[in-house]
């Protein structure tokens, strides 16, 4: 009994093994196996953002030979687009005077909010243009697994990019705790 015990349980290893074995060969080989970002020791602007996630793509994405110019040619226009968006929306929160600090400590006035507020619609509206006039062009250009896997790609690029900043973020801070005096009970 326990020898048809072990010949289960090794039949069912060997099986799992080969399942697992078939599903990695089963998915995708046009990305790298858990690519990181490599983050440069100053932190970087809005251009130099784009260039490391433009980096970070190109490193990791793998396109057929044949769409390899079409795709890259799209992919150089796109970034373009949007740093010239991002351009915009920064020149026209530099022309009120309004930072994100100011706006975070609650500096800002009533019309610089609502100035902001509006802007960022604008700005968002406009990306969004833009993400799905790529996404029309280049579903005629990659394969749908290429396709996602390049969503997937600069979705994980984000998801660094917001650990990193959590990071920095936490290292930066000191945390001096604050004693909270309680109010004296009243005897019973």
């Amino acid at each position: 009994m326990k020898r048809l015990s072990l010949i289960f349980a090794l039949s069912l290893l060997l099986s799992s093994f080969f399942c697992a074995n078939s599903y990695a060969q089963s998915t995708s080989n046009t990305v790298k196996s858990n690519p990181s970002v490599k983050f440069p020791s100053e932190k970087p602007d809005f251009q130099g953002i784009l260039q490391l996630k433009y980096n970070y793509i190109k490193e990791n994405l793998t396109v057929s030979e044949a769409n390899a110019a079409k795709f890259w040619a799209l992919y150089d226009k796109y970034i373009k687009d949007e740093n010239a968006i991002h351009t915009a929306f920064k020149k026209a929160m530099d022309g009120k005077g309004i930072t994100r600090e100011a706006l975070r400590e609650g500096k800002g006035t009533d019309e610089q909010v609502s100035f902001y507020l509006a802007q960022k619609m604008v700005y968002k509206d406009k990306m969004y243009m833009l993400d799905k006039k790529f996404y029309n062009e280049a579903k005629n250009i990659l394969s749908a697994k290429e396709l996602y896997d390049f969503y997937h790609l600069e979705q994980s690029f984000k998801n660094q990019c917001t650990k990193k900043q959590m990071s920095v973020n936490a290292a930066t801070k000191k945390v001096v705790p604050q004693q909270k005096t309680l109010p004296a009970q009243p005897k019973k």
